[in-house]
């Protein structure tokens, strides 16, 4: 790979500052406080372009928190242009606009990037200007340059006609063309190729971007992208923060550590006893941030972060009620922490906790009260050896924890995702089965696209549409997750009529849609839903099982055909056999051992078999990958 930075001897650096435990970056979106021991940045060089390259241009929505570039489009465009100097993030930012989209500018620049396509010049002096472009006018001031040094216009002049182009003024533009080719001629230009090349400038002047502003967004897009490859955590710490206080932009918060996730890096969930109020870093991962706590608020988060730097970690629930300022952590915000799991760390149930917080309030009101009077308190000389007051352990009742699906619900209800599960993980495998994508991949598939999806309802909203259609106008738009990616949908009036009441948020289902692209985001538009064991009916033609003659012997068949028993329905089984020379038979199993996908446990044929050897098809012949 070429130097990103082409000529340039070093990249202007990012400011920052190193402190003890603690690495301030200061960004294009603000500054933000990483609590870590991270080397100094330094200066941001290009001693290593592969790591930057791969963020720019790397499938899976590496791109999204780098400056300018976080939309789908322009990660598909980075994809087709595969950036390996400045100059071509540059040219990115100025093409990635719907008149270069349009008019054909992209497509001629990475052609002839990659060699598809060979540059033509009319002129040398063209080829001196626009060589970095591959003899495309991106920029305005190749244009201006054009203009004055083959035409002799002055360049306040050559800007005017720039303007009158894109804003289709035709006296201006004729007058400035005269100009141009009686410059030209002057010059040692011929008339035709004169009139060619101002033809050329018509073409594209109107789209050519200022490069002294696309170069400021590419220098900070790398910069970022540097932070990004080489300090992931702290990058995605800061990004997070950035967001933290914007009730508008939960959504795009929690895609943030989703995104973490799939980086490698570990969003550790809510404790009282690590957590500040701003993402942080510890060791490589990253620390919840107190604030982000729906209806906590910064204030409180500053106070358990004081309460616990005075007097150190906290020793029970008991403890906490009475070290806080009750006026900034009000009992909601405690029920918030307790919902979000933030006290699981000191080892008592969130049921338990939530019984005992209108006691634990009480005395806690009760020991400040004392203090702020002068009466100490019994049990205050033991503190020093690590005691607790008597209300702790003792004061819990033993009571069960909540049912897991009440657990998930009030987490989602204080963070708007899942910390301790979440509730597709119950069916991730039934998806995966079933489903001919993932939602990560079905941001990757043309528009119209048939696809059949497994995920998660969200963020559902009901709308009515101007005109009725069969005297029907309530439609729905929602968010469809599963464990890889989310993603918009819409689902039109008469369909959502037929399938209303299996729409509902958290649900999960399977749906029958088709990929569009009419915006940045791809998104579907649902015609069917279906419930989990509706879908799984539905889909599964055939079962095939992947045998070793050399491997698989007869007691591991036998083992197999009870498995098959066990579940009896109506869908065949295929043999797959594999010979000691490689040459695969394929084989329908007797109708005595068809199944029914719903009732079949995977994992036991698995067990016999080994893994990836057992296949639920979509075909009705069996026929899979062999």
């Amino acid at each position: 790979m070429g130097n990103l930075y082409g000529d340039a001897a070093e990249v202007p650096p990012v400011q920052h500052e190193s402190q003890t435990g603690r690495v301030e970056f200061r960004m294009c979106f603000g500054s933000f406080n990483t609590t870590d021991h991270v080397h100094g940045l330094g200066v941001i060089g290009h001693e290593d372009q592969i790591g930057v390259a791969e963020v720019l241009v790397q499938t899976g929505g590496d791109a999204k928190g780098i400056f300018q570039m976080e939309s789908d489009g322009i990660r598909e465009l980075l994809k087709r242009m595969k950036p390996d100097n400045i100059r071509d993030l540059i040219a990115t930012n100025a093409l990635y606009r719907p008149g270069p989209l349009g008019g054909g500018m992209v497509d001629a620049y990475v052609n002839r990037k990659h060699g598809r396509e060979k540059p033509t010049y009319q002129h040398p002096l063209l080829e001196e200007v626009l060589s970095e472009t591959y003899g495309v006018m991106v920029y305005q001031e190749q244009v201006m340059r054009v203009l004055n040094r083959l035409g002799g216009i002055e360049l306040a002049s050559a800007y005017a006609c720039i303007k009158a182009i894109s804003k289709k003024k035709q006296e201006i533009i004729d007058q400035r063309k005269v100009e141009f080719i009686n410059g030209a001629q002057e010059r040692g230009v011929n008339e035709k190729t004169a009139h060619d090349i101002f033809d050329l400038i018509i073409q594209f002047a109107g789209y050519g971007f200022n490069k002294s502003h696309s170069a400021a967004y590419a220098l900070l897009g790398y910069q970022t992208a540097y932070l990004k490859a080489h300090y992931t955590a702290e990058f995605m710490a800061a990004l997070l923060t950035s967001e933290i206080e914007d009730s508008n932009k939960r959504d795009i918060m929690v895609e943030h550590i989703a995104d973490a996730r799939r980086l490698g890096v570990e969003v550790l969930p809510p404790d009282v006893q690590t957590c500040e109020p701003d993402f942080t870093v510890s060791r490589g991962k990253i620390l919840f941030g107190l604030t982000a706590i729906k209806g906590l608020g910064r204030g409180a988060a500053q106070e358990i972060l004081r309460a616990r730097q005075k007097k150190g970690p906290f020793k029970d629930f008991f403890d906490f009620c009475e070290r806080i300022d009750h006026k900034q952590v009000p009992k909601a915000g405690i029920e918030k922490l307790i919902k979000a799991g933030a006290f699981d760390s000191i080892g008592a149930r969130r049921s338990q906790l939530m019984e005992a917080l209108g006691r634990g309030m009480e005395a806690a009101s009760q020991a400040q009260n004392d203090r702020r009077h002068g009466q100490g308190n019994l049990f205050e000389s033991f503190d020093s050896a690590g005691g607790s007051a008597p209300a702790a352990a003792e004061g819990l009742k033993e009571i069960a924890e909540w049912p897991p699906a009440e657990k998930l619900k009030y987490e989602k209800e204080a963070l708007d995702f899942y910390v301790s599960s979440h509730p597709l993980a119950e069916h991730g495998d039934e998806i995966e089965r079933f489903a001919t994508h993932t939602l990560a991949q079905v941001k990757n598939l043309p528009a119209n696209q048939e696809v059949f999806l497994g995920g998660m309802l969200t963020q559902v909203r009901y709308m009515d549409t101007k005109r009725a259609r069969n005297g029907n106008t309530r439609y729905v738009r929602c968010k469809l997750g599963d464990l890889s990616d989310l993603i918009e949908c819409v689902m039109w009036p008469d369909d959502y009529l037929r399938y209303k009441d299996l729409i509902a948020e958290d649900r999960i289902v399977f749906v029958a849609a088709t990929v569009e692209r009419t915006r940045d985001e791809p998104g579907i538009v649902i015609q069917r839903v279906l419930d989990i064991e509706q879908g799984k009916k539905e889909r599964t033609t055939g079962l095939v099982l992947l045998l070793n003659l050399k491997q698989h012997q007869p007691a591991q068949l036998d083992a197999v055909a009870r498995v098959l028993e066990r579940s009896r329905g109506n869908v065949p089984v295929f043999l797959h056999m594999q010979d000691a020379a490689g040459n695969w038979l394929k084989l329908k199993a007797g109708d005595s051992y068809r199944i029914n996908p719903a009732t079949l446990v995977k994992a036991d044929l698995e067990t016999i078999l080994g893994p990836g050897r057992v296949e639920f098809s979509r075909q009705s012949n069996g026929n899979g990958r062999h």
